[in-house]
């Protein structure tokens, strides 16, 4: 059954994180109820499970995604007619602590961007670069075809498919603009995908994610995925002083709301901040 749902899923175009993470999350509560059968889940049990998660030490932020995960699945259960109502549906979240997603300092930038020059792989310099300065969910990123590329002189832009299959514009700067035409001294212009694996097919999100690990892990930054990057590249157009709404078209988010998480300050803003004060 669990399969059925996560095949839904892919099947509505979800990004392969998201699935991973479903899965994730309901074998989490398979694990923590193996006799319950799905007709006799009730609100107590989502509520016990909750409790649960609080008591092994979980984030709010995990907890919260796993109650998520629940009530998609029981909505995916009861359109499928095989439980009459959605046992999650009133169980309240944790709260939690609002902070700005994490991101990338500028200097762990440069030291992300280092490592990877060190590698002297053109392809990956320029997945890397792309994803700072284009702020692509990795799985749009992924999906791209030379065709989505327009390179000019002084412009660029590339036109990605996100959620909903929607599609928006974002422009390419100087620095992605250069490290793609290098790249493409290597892959050369014919059709198809924009990133190639070495097997000469697009590469996938999981390569992706691969690939920001290995280079994080030689400029020591710790826990850095595809889309901290994009974070980063949210994060610092809205510390450029870039209007919230720009930033919102720029990165594909349907409400203000989600692009405002960046407006919130980080402790290193705090710090700063209290700094000023400071007589010595």
């Amino acid at each position: 059954m669990i399969e059925d749902f996560l095949a839904h899923l892919k099947n509505i175009d979800s990004a392969e994180t998201t699935v991973r993470s479903y899965r994730s999350d309901l074998k989490k509560f398979i694990r923590w109820s193996p006799e319950t059968s799905l007709e006799s889940i009730g609100p107590l049990d989502v509520a016990e499970f909750k409790r649960y998660l609080q008591k092994q030490g979980q984030k709010p932020a995990t907890i919260n995604r796993a109650l998520a995960t629940l009530s998609t699945f029981f909505d995916w259960a009861v359109d499928k007619g095989l439980i009459e109502n959605n046992p999650a549906s009133n169980v309240k979240y944790v709260k939690e602590v609002e902070t700005a997603p994490k991101s990338l300092f500028r200097r762990e930038q440069l030291a992300l961007m280092r490592a990877v020059h060190q590698g002297e792989k053109l392809r990956d310099i320029a997945i890397i670069t792309f994803l700072l300065h284009t702020g692509l969910r990795v799985s749009e990123m992924c999906r791209l075809t030379m065709d989505d590329i327009i390179m000019k002189e002084r412009s660029g832009s590339v036109t990605a498919t996100g959620k909903g299959n929607k599609q928006r514009k974002v422009p390419l700067n100087v620095t992605v603009r250069n490290a793609l035409v290098k790249w493409f001294r290597v892959r050369g212009h014919e059709p198809g995908p924009l990133f190639l694996s070495q097997k000469g097919r697009g590469i996938s999100p999981r390569s992706v994610e691969r690939l920001v690990k290995k280079y994080s892990y030689h400029a020591h930054l710790d826990g850095v995925t595809p889309h901290i990057l994009r974070h980063t590249f949210c994060k610092s157009l809205i510390d450029a002083g870039v209007s919230i709404d720009r930033v919102a078209v720029l990165a594909g988010h349907e409400s203000l709301n989600t692009t405002a998480r960046y407006t919130r300050p980080t402790q290193v803003d705090l710090q700063k901040a209290v700094e000023k004060l400071a007589w010595e």
